[in-house]
Parts: C-alpha cells; sequence; structure tokens
C-alpha cells in the first residue's frame, strides 16, 4: 500500500504524460529574451565591476591565463566553475570581459527558466511554458543590480541546479546527480539540492513488489555517488589536496567573532529586504496554494498546490543562504527557482487571475512592477543600494607608472584596481579578506578576527618572492571601509615601510614604489 507521500509524488511525475496544449512559438521565445535584454541591458554593456565577486572572478581567470594555478598560486575559497567559464573569455573579450560574463549569466538564466516553464507544463498542463519563464526573467531582475546583473557564483549554478531537479522530476536520476555536482562547482550550498533530488527518489513508485524500497535507497547512494564524482572530477585538474582545502573552507575562520545580537540584525534586515522586493512573487505563490482556481485539471476551483518535492526545493534553497549565516542578497538567487515554480500554478489563466475583481494578484502584479523599476533604477545608480569603490584616476595612475607585465600589490579591499589597471597581484590572493578577516555582514567584528591562519606569513612570503613594482594603499574609507585596516598596523607593515616608499596619492591612494638607495 502506497503512503500519502507516494501518492503525492507519483502525481507529479504523471500529470503531464498527456499532450500539451501549450508549445511555445518562436514569437513567445523572442518575447522572453527581449525582456531578459531590457531589463539586463545596461549592465551587458557596462566594463567595470558591479561587485568584487565580479572583479575577483576576472583577475584570478587572468592570473591562471598567465600561469597561475587556481587553488595554489591563485586561490580564494570559491569552487572553479566561475573562474573556468572567465578563463574561457577572458582571451576573446579582454577588457569587456565582465560584460561578456553578463551576456553567458544571463543565457544561462534563461533556458533554466524555460525548462521550469516546461516542467511546470508537465504537472499542470494548463499552465503554459511561456509565462513561466517570462515570470521567471522578471523574478531574476528583481534584485539590486550589484546582486542579479552582476556575474554571482549563485547565479552561474542556475541552470544546473534547474536542470538536477527537473531531471530528478522525469526520473532522470544519474544525470540529475551529474548537474547537482555541476553546479556544486559554481558553488558549495548547491549540494542542498540533494535534499529535494532525494524526494523525487525515494517517493516515486519504481515497483510494485515488495522491497521497492531497497532498490530505491540503491538508487538513491547511486545518485549521491554521481554528484560527489562528479564534485571530484572537477576539483582533480586544480590538484584534489588544495582544491578540496579551499572548496570545503577547511582551516576558515568562518563564523568565529560572531554575536547572536548581530547575527539576528542582518538576518531580519536581508530577510526583510528580499522578501520586500519579491513580494509580489510571495503573494502570488502563496494565493496559489490557498485560493480555488478554475480549469485546474482536478475540478473547477480546486486549488493547485506546490507538490512535494518544490516545497522541498523550496526550504533546501532557504537553508543554502543561510550557511554562513550572513544572508547577502545575492545568495538568495538560489531561491529564485523554486519560488517561480511556487507561482507557476496560478498562471493557467493569467487575464482571469489579475481580472478586476481579483485585487490581491492584482496588487501582486503591481508589487512586480515597482520592484522591476526599483532595480532597473539600481543598474544606473550602482551606489544606491551598494558601495563600489572609485578606481579609474588610480588604474589610470597605475598603468603609468608600471609596464604590461609587471605585478602590483593592493592593500584594500579593492580587485578592481587589479583588473582595471590590466596588472596582476603580486601574490596568490586576488583580495585581503583572508589577511585582514573583515568579511561582509559582520557588523562590529575587528579586523584580523576572523583572518586565515597563516594567512598573513604566506602573503608576505609571496610578496618577497614576487616584489610588486608597485603598492597601492587603498585600505581607505571610501574604499567599503578600509580605515578599519590601514597599512601601517598591518602585518606587513615594517615589510612595506622599510622597502617601499611613497611616490603619488590618487583620490586618498598612496602609491608606493621601491625606495631608491
Amino acid at each position: 500500500m502506497s503512503s500519502p507521500a507516494d501518492s503525492q509524488v507519483d502525481a507529479t511525475f504523471s500529470s503531464g504524460r498527456s499532450a500539451s496544449k501549450h508549445r511555445p512559438t518562436a514569437g513567445q521565445v523572442t518575447i522572453v529574451a527581449a525582456v531578459a535584454l531590457v531589463l539586463h541591458g545596461p549592465a551587458l554593456v557596462r566594463k567595470a565591476a558591479l561587485n568584487s565577486d565580479e572583479a575577483t572572478i576576472a583577475v584570478i581567470a587572468r592570473m591562471m591565463r598567465h600561469g597561475a594555478r587556481l587553488y595554489t598560486s591563485a586561490v580564494d575559497r570559491k569552487p572553479p566553475g566561475a573562474f573556468v567559464v572567465y578563463r574561457l573569455l577572458e582571451p576573446l573579450f579582454g577588457s569587456w570581459t565582465l560584460a561578456a560574463g553578463r551576456w553567458v549569466a544571463l543565457l544561462f538564466s534563461v533556458i533554466a527558466m524555460w525548462l521550469l516553464g516546461f516542467e511546470a507544463n508537465r504537472r499542470w498542463p494548463d499552465v503554459s511554458p511561456f509565462a513561466v519563464a517570462l515570470i521567471g526573467v522578471i523574478a531574476f531582475a528583481l534584485l539590486p543590480a550589484e546582486d542579479s546583473r552582476a556575474v554571482g557564483f549563485e547565479l552561474l549554478a542556475t541552470l544546473p541546479a534547474v536542470a538536477a531537479f527537473v531531471l530528478g522530476a522525469r526520473r532522470r536520476f544519474l544525470l540529475a546527480g551529474i548537474a547537482l555536482g555541476i553546479a556544486a562547482l559554481f558553488k558549495q550550498p548547491m549540494l542542498l539540492g540533494a535534499v529535494p533530488l532525494a524526494v523525487q527518489v525515494l517517493f516515486v513508485r519504481n515497483s510494485p513488489r515488495e522491497d521497492r524500497w531497497v532498490r530505491r535507497l540503491l538508487l538513491l547512494g547511486m545518485t549521491g555517488l554521481a554528484t560527489a564524482a562528479t564534485v571530484l572530477a572537477g576539483l582533480i585538474p586544480f590538484g584534489l589536496r588544495n582544491a578540496w582545502g579551499w572548496y570545503a573552507g577547511v582551516g576558515d575562520n568562518y563564523l568565529g567573532g560572531t554575536h547572536i545580537t548581530s547575527v539576528l540584525i542582518v538576518t531580519l534586515e536581508q530577510l526583510g529586504s528580499f522578501a520586500g522586493l519579491t513580494m509580489g512573487l510571495l503573494i502570488l505563490a502563496v494565493y496559489g496554494a490557498f485560493s480555488g482556481s478554475a480549469g485546474s485539471g482536478r475540478g473547477a476551483g480546486a486549488p493547485r498546490r506546490p507538490q512535494l518535492d518544490i516545497v522541498v526545493w523550496l526550504v533546501a534553497s532557504l537553508l543554502a543562504t543561510a550557511i554562513g549565516l550572513r544572508f547577502i542578497l545575492h545568495y538568495f538567487d538560489q531561491v529564485l527557482p523554486a519560488l517561480v515554480l511556487c507561482v507557476a500554478p496560478v498562471l493557467a489563466d493569467p487575464r482571469r487571475l489579475f481580472a478586476r475583481q481579483r485585487w490581491l494578484p492584482r496588487f501582486a502584479l503591481l508589487w512586480l512592477v515597482g520592484g522591476v523599476a526599483f532595480s532597473a533604477w539600481t543598474l544606473f545608480n550602482p551606489n544606491l543600494f551598494h558601495d563600489l569603490p572609485r578606481v579609474d584616476p588610480v588604474a589610470r595612475a597605475i598603468d603609468a607608472l608600471t609596464t604590461p607585465g609587471q605585478r602590483i600589490f593592493v592593500w584594500g579591499q579593492a580587485p578592481e584596481i587589479y583588473w582595471t589597471s590590466n596588472r596582476d597581484p603580486a601574490t596568490r590572493y586576488p583580495h585581503i579578506a583572508f589577511i585582514t578577516g573583515v568579511t561582509p555582514k559582520r557588523p562590529g567584528v575587528p579586523a584580523y578576527v576572523l583572518s586565515k591562519k597563516g594567512a598573513a606569513a604566506i602573503l608576505l612570503g609571496d610578496l618577497e618572492r614576487n616584489r610588486p613594482a608597485l603598492i597601492a594603499d587603498a585600505a581607505i574609507e571610501a574604499v567599503r571601509g578600509g580605515d578599519r585596516y590601514p597599512l601601517v598596523t598591518s602585518p606587513i607593515a615594517a615589510w612595506v615601510a622599510a622597502n617601499y616608499c611613497e611616490i603619488e596619492v590618487v583620490d586618498s591612494i598612496r602609491l608606493l614604489s621601491p625606495c631608491r638607495p
């Protein structure tokens, strides 16, 4: 006898077997692409970074092109996926690599939204894939530009993560495991996608025999092995020991120095911001779950609630944003696909849904329009929601004072200086967060409390071996609050004072070159 959970998820896998009346047309594909281009337009022709992650990825990719080995002579705690993508783009696009990366990320997200549309149509045949893809593209344009248009690890991971869920829903479990592993090679918390995948494996009836649970558990184990093997295969080319240490955060003091009060404040602030920006989607999802909807295929007025695996996917995605207890807004990109699928059932008849007598869906639509307008505003005013350092003048000065191929060092959280000046770091670190321990959403934690063990000594060794042609002291308030860790009190202060002398000041950023005898 099957359980209620079996019945619910079995319905998931059988509901879309009838022929769909909603086949996407070329016009619909064009409309979705056009909307995506309009919503992301200014970012697609912007050469400058929209956040420090973009600059870090691009700098490491260029270091790799110049011979550095990821996780050895160019390091970050992020998985290799994004660095590999930029490594392929950088030789082709040069200074336009950041813009090219945004085109790639946008293409990934549009394809992912169409996959969600097809999956929604399979579950609810009266739901148009076009409507779901369109609402999905809008959903990914609701957060501020730094979190929605910048190339982020979560954004690049969206397509394989969605593919893993859709493949799991269609019983292609081994392929789903591989896709999940690929997603985790872009962002580690995507591994929590294993939870909804496990639901899909365990609650689909493979055989009427009494031993079906043994078969399901065996299949679950094979799926997990496929995911693990994919992750390991992606790390091996970079040296498994070093790559795994950075991938798994071995030796990190990521949660040290935190206080419950500050964590609660950050949590409420960031969750509140996300809820406020996506309130239109949240209202539609709740409305669809608890209100009647004609033509659902189960009787007029019957609610079309999201099925078990979708709900589990949404919860797992929310938990993924909580890892590290920082809740930075772009972390929530990994929640949006599940949220879009929760909204999908109410899109069966948009004209009826947004009819005049139904004020709540119309209010949600109005909120969505407002959210998109706000997000578009941040495209033209990136500093409105986030502070971006002004690096062009100092980059021009560095370009004038050094020659191509020479290495420099930036003391300050500004990898944009490396990228814009077209100079590689004289160290394996593209930023100094590992040395200072200063990290976003950790208010009140003094510098060096969260430093990675041994990072300062490694930095000093790198600088000794590869003496930079120039040092930029960008530890100033205008550069992401760098006045919290001035160079004169840093672990490398004595070495810098003994070997380098100030030659110029540009926008309060001191430039130092080797002292003449």
